[in-house]
């Protein structure tokens, strides 16, 4: 080996470990990024432990204690087994905040006429450990995937008038 050789293997060396930082550096940039732009998938958890995420937008206020709302909806177990759905009732169905169970009412809180949301509860914000006849395990999670296609605000009142809401 001469000396010449000698001299450039520690700068060589050098450029190695620059090289390595670089690459490590662009990954920790890359997997930041991803994290971030990931944002708009993660749910907005509250603090009763309702997790709550918008699909799309709506417009105006969101639903009001005193509003009634028209809402396409399909209610799924974590299994994803569907356990109810507007279709099943035939079509979209009328709901006031204070005709459901607690976790359903406070996500109704958080939506806009005509967007689309998706909200899972724990069993405390819906039916624990007594749940209704259609035969799912009790304690169970609850998953809802909502549209709103109507709000008519103060229609609550009314609907107490007519015999009320469907209690979901």
């Amino acid at each position: 080996m001469s000396a010449s050789e000698a001299a450039q293997r520690p700068a060589g060396s050098g450029r190695g470990v620059k090289l390595w930082l670089a690459f490590l550096l662009i990954i920790a940039a890359g997997i930041g990024l991803a994290w971030l732009g990931a944002g708009a998938l993660r749910p907005e958890i509250t603090a009763s432990g309702l997790q709550f995420r918008t699909l799309k937008s709506g417009s105006g206020e969101p639903i009001r204690q005193d509003d009634a709302a028209l809402l396409d909806y399909v209610g799924t177990l974590d299994d994803g087994t569907v356990f109810d759905s507007s279709e099943s009732h035939g079509g979209a169905q009328p709901f006031t905040i204070g005709a459901v169970f607690p976790g359903f009412g406070e996500a109704m809180r958080k939506m806009q006429d005509g967007g689309r949301y998706r909200f899972t509860m724990p069993p405390r914000l819906a039916f624990g450990d007594r749940p209704p006849p259609q035969g799912f395990p009790a304690n169970s999670n609850l998953t809802f995937e909502v549209q709103v296609r109507k709000i008519a605000r103060g229609g609550a009142a009314m609907m107490q008038q007519q015999g009320g809401a469907p209690q979901q």
